[in-house]
């Protein structure tokens, strides 16, 4: 099966609140995109992150932008709180500068740390959790 894409103004909502809501101000979720994807045949991914990089900004003459792809087969499922977690996690990705590049997961990501914004999102949520209906 071929991998088909599809976009995800639903996902997208919830990444901008939860940029907002943990004042990540270094992104610019105008430059975050959102796909679902359905036709995976990876076993474990749930959602993955891809840039622009630097190289590919110069040839287009253009700035860093990010996609976050969400596995329809395995995002969909989730509770609402885990995919708050999921794309808390894939945010977490995007480093300071806003470049195009990636922060890896050894000196950066980790569960404890997800956990700890996760619950700061919760409190500082400025409207009810996003219904994933697809």
């Amino acid at each position: 099966m071929v991998i088909k894409y599809y976009t995800a103004p639903d996902v997208k909502q919830l990444v901008d609140a939860i940029v907002k809501g943990l004042d990540l101000t270094y992104i610019d979720s105008t430059f975050v995109y959102c796909f679902r994807s359905k036709g995976s045949k990876s076993r474990r991914v749930v959602a993955r992150i891809h840039s622009l990089g630097r190289l590919w900004q110069l040839a287009l003459s253009t700035h860093a932008q990010y996609l976050i792809e969400v596995i329809s087969e395995r995002f969909d499922k989730l509770s609402n709180v885990d995919k708050e977690k999921v794309l808390i996690h894939e945010l977490l990705h995007i480093p300071k500068g806003f470049s195009g590049g990636f922060r890896p997961h050894k000196s950066y990501i980790s569960n404890k740390k997800i956990v700890k914004l996760h619950k700061i999102y919760q409190q500082h949520r400025t409207f009810p959790a996003c219904s994933f209906n697809t």
